[in-house]
């Protein structure tokens, strides 16, 4: 099939991920651009799917189906010359295609970055469903001393960072009117304390609710399973965040007492050195106002970043950045697990199916399941030649197989070849 002579990304500009794909499909030789949702609709617009779709063989490949709120009429345009249409699902793909009414969906090419969907997606219909992992883009997320020292991280950073959101936009809106039978609940929390292989993910809380993908669409029966998902996963991320700020308080102390303590052959001080202070910070969080309802003790909430501009040097610059994966992505992984090696950090992970994606004997020197694991892990990568070394490997097998451009090129193989 001949390919195509330009890619078109509906976004607003606001989202993330558009720019790196354009990136990625410009070095390997296929002009890139963002297009409006709004204006990709309006046909007096030069940049109208009438005008875009008209000039020749287009690849618009959408983005959790941005753009494409007008399916069937979209597929009719591509269909006149040749161009493709094809989605991307970066989050939970009935989430998605819970606003989706035209069946026409099952026939546009699907890519998920959790291969646990391609069965159900299927199942539910789908044509072509194929797996497409998050990646890193080291022309935005490389060290970069220019913009580093004009975007330097905090001078005081506590020694355990995460960055993220408490809640994907419009979340209760998308569960209201859903309730969820508490022994399950309690049967999730119990399985996360207790730390095992078993987790209570989406397929968990699938399987328990005894729904199949097969009636998840049209209607809203994915909903369900999705709610337990979410509410586990707070409940997760809070046990991890509070695991992590008592051990960074405890790294912070044993540091601040180690810099107080009288050198060898000094005088001794006139007063011993004070005890640990209690709000010695040892987890710093960059986020939304939504996080202060689990903010443990020894964290701090630090206001969102400019993921481009910021984001990079924190990731340098932090002692842990912790990897925390969303139990709606059975087997997801997050741009955490590329942007940090990216940017020459170090990542310690939970325990997620998706870190299969990397090197075996990688994944398991930075993965943790219980609070004493991330203690011994820390403890192993604080300082020293293992931390660097680490960090090495990790950025090369990163930037061997784990980039945008690499993913294009998937896309490209599966739809044109």
């Amino acid at each position: 099939m001949k390919g195509p002579r330009l890619a078109l990304l509906p976004g607003t500009g606001g989202e993330l991920l558009r720019r790196e794909l354009r990136l990625a499909f410009a070095r390997i030789g296929l002009p890139a651009e963002e297009v409006h949702p709004d204006r990709m609709h309006d046909a007096g617009s030069p940049e109208s799917l009438e005008a875009r779709l008209g000039e020749g063989p287009v690849l618009l490949f959408s983005v959790n189906f941005q753009g494409l709120g007008r399916l069937r009429r979209c597929l009719d345009l591509a269909a006149r010359n040749g161009s493709i249409i094809a989605v991307w699902f970066a989050d939970n793909p009935w989430n998605i295609l819970a606003g989706v009414r035209d069946k026409a969906w099952k026939s546009i090419p699907l890519f998920v970055t959790d291969d646990s969907f391609i069965g159900p997606l299927t199942t539910a219909g789908a044509s072509s469903v194929h797996h497409l992992p998050l990646a890193a883009c080291p022309e935005l997320f490389a060290p970069d001393a220019g913009r580093d020292r004009a975007f330097p991280p905090p001078e005081d950073l506590a020694p355990f960072v995460f960055v993220g959101r408490s809640a994907f936009p419009g979340r209760d809106a998308f569960f209201a009117g859903l309730t969820l039978p508490d022994d399950l609940e309690k049967t999730a929390r119990t399985l996360l304390r207790n730390a095992g292989p078993e987790r209570p993910d989406l397929l968990w809380w699938q399987n328990t609710l005894g729904l199949s993908p097969a009636s998840f669409w049209p209607g809203k029966k994915a909903r369900l399973p999705a709610l337990g998902a979410e509410r586990a996963n707070l409940f997760h991320r809070a046990r991890c965040l509070a695991a992590a700020a008592e051990l960074g308080s405890a790294l912070g102390t044993a540091s601040r007492n180690a810099a107080r303590s009288t050198p060898a052959g000094a005088p001794e001080a006139a007063d011993p050195p004070p005890s640990p202070a209690a709000d010695c910070i040892g987890l710093d969080l960059f986020g939304d106002a939504g996080w202060r309802a689990i903010l443990p003790p020894g964290a701090r909430l630090r206001p969102p970043v400019d993921y481009y501009a910021r984001l990079p040097g924190i990731y340098a610059a932090a002692s842990f950045n912790l990897g925390l994966t969303g139990l709606q992505l059975p087997r997801g992984l997050n741009q955490r697990h590329f942007d940090v090696w990216a940017a020459g950090g170090l990542l310690l992970s939970d325990a997620t199916p998706g870190l299969e994606l990397f090197p075996e004997e990688l994944a398991r020197a930075v993965t943790f399941r219980t609070a004493r694991e991330l203690a011994a892990l820390a403890a192993r990568l604080e300082s020293g030649a293992e931390r660097d070394m680490l960090i090495a490997d990790w950025q090369r097998c990163i930037l061997r197989e784990h980039c945008y451009v690499h993913r294009v090129q998937t896309i490209l193989e599966k739809l044109y070849v």
